[in-house]
């Protein structure tokens, strides 16, 4: 008795596949408001900046920021002990874009990167809201920056 094997056909097909990435290093300068009175009636802004350092191919990116421990960017807080105080951060000098990621009216930075290294520096627009009845104390509030491609 004879058993009849079929033939084994395999084809390998080949196709080119090229790997690329983009690396960049991110260095925000604190936004640092010094000292807060309440009794001011007007806001108090100063400004802060993040570095956006890339190398590698070209592409889109956004800088986004979080809204912090106050969990909205439609108002960020800094906290001391039970007290807050309520401020923002902005893409424009005129302090009218709130500076998030994209989400509830808020806006991203972004650039486009082109291959070799390039920089990219954004300033960061802080105000703290006048007139706050609250203690005194170091106010902070932690904001994580995050460049997505």
């Amino acid at each position: 008795m004879r058993l009849a094997v079929p033939a084994l056909l395999v084809a390998v097909l080949t196709c080119p596949f090229t790997a690329s990435a983009v690396v960049c290093h991110v260095r925000a300068t604190p936004v640092a408001f010094g000292t807060y009175s309440p009794g001011d009636p007007s806001p108090l802004d100063v400004t802060g900046e993040i570095e956006v350092r890339c190398q590698g191919t070209a592409g889109s990116f956004a800088t986004t920021l979080s809204p912090g421990s106050g969990g909205t960017f439609a108002q960020r807080q800094m906290v001391s002990g039970a007290y807050v105080l309520a401020y923002n951060l902005f893409v424009d000098a005129a302090r009218t874009l709130v500076w998030g990621d994209g989400t509830g009216g808020s806006q991203r930075a972004g650039g486009l990167s082109r291959p070799g290294r390039l920089v990219f520096n954004f300033p960061v627009y802080g105000r703290v809201f006048p007139r706050q009845g609250v203690g005194t104390g170091v106010y902070t509030d932690d904001i994580l920056v995050t460049v997505e491609f």
